[in-house]
């Protein structure tokens, strides 16, 4: 059995991490935090104080590089360009680079 000092930190986000790292961006969170399906990634919708919660998605380490990444957003506002029902990413308000 692996130990937990084995374990990339991604294998064992925590809710405190996952929370500091939304706040860390500009958000207000609000401990609320429920776990969403996905098979690669790690992805959460996240309680937001007097507002609509956001989903914050976490990358598998390693499996994306930059510029893919860069590619999966830019293809979201393209599917909301044409009014299809998707969530595009959230863009920073300090760099406009993406969240």
């Amino acid at each position: 059995m692996e130990n937990s000092t084995d374990l990339h930190p991604f294998e064992t986000l925590g809710l405190s991490f996952i929370l500091d790292a939304v706040d860390s961006v500009g958000f207000e969170t609000d401990g609320r935090v429920t776990i969403l399906n996905s098979y690669k990634n790690r992805v959460y919708q996240i309680g937001i104080e007097e507002s609509e919660p956001i989903i914050a998605k976490f990358y598998r380490p390693g499996r994306w590089t930059n510029q893919q990444i860069q590619e999966e957003h830019d293809y979201c506002y393209e599917l909301v360009d044409a009014e299809l029902p998707v969530v595009a990413p959230i863009k920073n308000n300090q760099d406009n680079s993406h969240i």
